[in-house]
C-alpha cells in the first residue's frame, strides 16, 4: 500500500505498466492509441509524473478498462493528508 504520493505515483505507473504488458501491448502502441510521444509514457509508468485525470482515462480507454483498475489500493485515505506531498515540478 502506497504511503506518500511518490510510492503512489510510483504504484500507479506499475499498474499501468503491468495492464499493458498483459495486453501485449508495446509502450509505442499504447503511447500512439492515445495521442502521446513514448517518452511521456514511460515517465508515468516510471511513477516520475502526476498524469492528469483525463490522461488516465484515455490510457485506461485504450487499454479497454476503467481508471479506477489502474488506481492503487489505499488502505487508509487519510494517510496522504498525514505527510504533506512535495510538488517538484518535472522540467520539459
Amino acid at each position: 500500500m502506497p504511503k506518500n504520493d511518490k510510492e503512489y505515483l510510483e504504484e500507479l505507473g506499475k499498474n499501468i505498466r503491468a495492464k499493458r504488458k498483459k495486453l501485449k501491448m508495446s509502450q509505442a502502441d499504447l503511447a500512439y492509441k492515445v495521442g502521446m510521444d513514448v517518452p511521456n509514457l514511460s515517465v508515468i509508468e516510471n511513477g516520475k509524473s502526476n498524469p492528469q485525470i483525463l490522461t488516465l482515462a484515455k490510457l485506461a480507454a485504450a487499454m479497454d478498462a476503467q481508471v479506477y483498475t489502474v488506481l492503487p489500493e489505499i488502505e487508509k485515505p487519510s494517510q496522504f493528508l498525514e505527510e504533506p506531498g512535495v510538488y517538484a515540478p518535472r522540467k520539459h
